[in-house]
């Protein structure tokens, strides 16, 4: 083949590295992003998180952050990131020398270490781990990477429907089937908890946290076994193979028309978010919070709504980037981005300091407007320190591990 010119050359390297920026600028966006659901994981009782009337109604401030959170933040952020992960396997593929046995010994390598990170980080920090399910869905997934991006699209959504063909199972079985005596039993313990359950959660995670650390790993095993089975496994794989078509056809890469760009933001909001809120709506005034229609069935609406407002938010994400919008912030947001497994396992070592018992145990003292503030809190740190470790450093410090761990 002949070679590029020089000129040319130095301008395909120089799309090239911007096209990664990019990637890094919505990594970081994403890793960020999530944290605005997760707070209320590790702030709140596990029942507010499905039910924000767990445990009565909320004050007017607190309700009107929650439902802009439910909107902008609830699903959109995690499915942003696993479409990141699932653009990153292709990348990866694209870049990797040696055979394609090589790659995906080197590939499956690197997802079990993954999983062991993820179990540690659920079993003993935080329940709500996704590192493990990435590691498991991603095993997968890489098997597709060659695969067209119309079937890649087509095997995306078959899962997605066969997820909430799933979640319609539940419900029915939850509205026509469950035996009242063992319907009662699951309100009591996760939906509208008793006050010996809120008190045993709250025992758990403040005054006895480390006492009870086997007790939650039992606890965490088990929800993370169901979350596979019942959401995460469908939804991550589903996402996964999105993501690995929209970068085989440039999206994410930002190689589109802005024209298009804007189009995907202004679809995506536009759909997305009256699907969201028809959703929440169902839930508030048609059927009250009732647990047999709200658990399965009411969620329906935001998870589907997710993918486009997801993909909305990755829009305006490029959009910004190409029109050089973001200043300085880009170069926050790029490095927040490189360290995005620090980051992501940062937030659950900062917020268990902030509200479990091995710190200062703030757990269920604070509101939902309140946790914003905490928010902002984390956020700032983990910008300050991802820009002061990328002056040393080209990788995370978790990053650097797991390469290390990986490589043999």
């Amino acid at each position: 083949m002949k070679p590029l010119p020089h000129h040319l050359a130095t301008a395909a390297a120089s799309v090239e590295g911007q096209r990664l920026a990019v990637l890094d600028v919505l990594r970081g966006v994403a890793v960020l992003g999530i944290l605005l659901m997760n707070i209320q994981s590790f702030g709140r009782f596990s029942s507010e998180y499905l039910n924000p009337k767990a445990l009565g109604e909320p004050p007017p401030l607190d309700w009107a952050v929650w439902i802009v959170s439910h909107v902008v933040a609830d699903e959109k952020f995690i499915t942003m990131l696993t479409v990141l992960f699932g653009a990153g396997i292709v990348l990866m593929a694209r870049n990797a020398k040696g055979s394609a046995e090589d790659f995906e010994r080197r590939f499956r390598r690197r997802m079990a270490w993954l999983f062991v990170f993820g179990l540690v980080h659920g079993l003993f920090v935080w329940p709500g781990d996704i590192l493990a399910a990435y590691a498991v869905c991603g095993v997968i997934a890489v098997q597709f990477r060659h695969r067209p991006a119309d079937t890649l699209v087509r095997l995306g959504l078959l899962l997605y429907a066969g997820g909430t063909v799933l979640w319609l199972a539940f419900s029915a079985g939850l509205i026509f089937l469950l035996p009242t005596e063992w319907l009662q039993f699951l309100i009591s313990q996760y939906w509208t908890p008793t006050a010996e359950i809120v008190y045993a959660e709250l025992n758990r995670l403040t005054f006895g946290w480390l006492a009870s650390t086997g007790e939650r790993a039992v606890n965490a095993l088990g929800a993370q076994a169901w979350m596979f089975a019942s959401d995460r496994g469908w939804r991550m794989l589903a996402m996964m193979f999105l993501g690995m078509a929209l970068m085989q056809v440039g999206f994410i890469s930002g190689q589109w028309p802005l024209r298009g760009y804007c189009r995907v933001a202004v679809f995506g909001l536009a759909l997305g978010i009256p699907v969201v809120l028809a959703g929440f709506l169902f839930n508030e005034l048609v059927v009250d919070w009732d647990f047999r229609y709200s658990m399965f069935l009411g969620r329906i609406a935001n998870h589907w709504a997710s993918i486009a407002i997801a993909l909305a938010w990755i829009a305006i994400v490029i959009l910004l980037v190409r029109h050089s919008v973001l200043g300085q912030a880009m170069h926050a947001l790029e490095a927040v981005g490189r360290l995005a497994m620090t980051n992501y396992l940062g937030q659950s070592i900062l917020c268990a300091g902030i509200f479990y018992g091995v710190g200062l145990g703030l757990f269920s003292r604070l509101g939902y407007a309140q946790l914003l503030g905490v928010v902002v809190l984390v956020w700032a740190v983990q910008v300050g320190f991802s820009l002061l470790w990328r002056r040393f450093h080209g990788v995370g410090p978790f990053e650097m591990l797991w390469r290390r761990l990986a490589s043999g």
